[in-house]
C-alpha cells in the first residue's frame, strides 16, 4: 500500500480545527496510541496499540525529507491474544528501539487521513496521509490541494518519524 505523507509542527493545534471544519473534513474520533518501535535496518517496524482495544503490526519505508513523501506500508491486524507474544518475538529478534505515546484526533477528507497529534515529550503535530487509491498523480493532486486549503505551505515541516525524534 502507498500513501503520501507530510508532517508539520503545530504551535497552536486549535488553529487548524476551524480550517478542517471549513473544508468539511469529517471528525473520525480521538485515539490514544502507543507505538512500540523495533530496530530495523530496512525501514520502520512497530506495533500500534489503539485505545487499548485494537492492535496492528506496521512496517513502512519512506525517505526522510521535509517535503511530502511517498510511504510504502503494510499493516497486519493483531488480536489481543497475539499482542504479548508478537512483542516478545520482535523484541527478541530486533530489540526495542523506542515507545511513542500520543493522543490523536483523526479527521478524514476524501482519501486523506488528517492527524492532530499530541506526542508525549515532543509536542503537537499535524500529519497528512493521502492514500493512493487510483494513481500517485491523483493522490499528489489531492494532497497538494489540501496543503493549500489548510494554508500550511510555509509551516515548519518535519522530516523524520516520532521514533527518530525521541531517539
Amino acid at each position: 500500500m502507498k500513501n503520501i505523507e507530510l508532517k508539520i509542527t503545530l504551535a497552536e493545534p486549535k488553529s487548524i480545527l476551524s480550517k478542517l471544519k471549513f473544508i468539511k473534513a469529517r471528525f473520525a474520533g480521538k485515539l490514544s496510541q502507543v507505538d512500540t518501535y523495533y530496530n530495523c535496518q530496512n525501514g520502520l517496524l512497530k506495533i500500534r496499540e489503539i485505545n487499548g482495544k485494537n492492535f496492528e503490526l506496521i512496517f513502512y519505508k519512506r525517505p526522510n525529507t521535509k517535503k511530502s513523501k511517498i510511504s510504502d506500508y503494510q499493516v497486519l491486524p493483531l488480536d489481543k491474544s497475539q499482542l504479548a507474544k508478537t512483542k516478545y518475538i520482535l523484541n527478541w529478534a530486533f530489540g526495542e528501539k523506542v515507545i511513542v505515546k500520543k493522543k490523536r484526533s483523526l479527521w478524514l477528507y476524501k482519501n486523506t487521513r488528517i492527524h492532530i497529534d499530541k506526542v508525549n515529550n515532543l509536542g503537537s503535530y499535524l500529519e497528512l496521509e493521502t492514500v493512493v487509491k487510483k494513481s500517485i498523480a491523483d493522490a499528489k493532486k489531492e494532497h497538494q490541494q489540501l496543503i493549500k486549503k489548510l494554508d500550511i505551505e510555509n509551516a515548519k515541516k518535519v522530516d523524520i518519524s516520532y521514533s527518530d525524534l525521541l531517539n
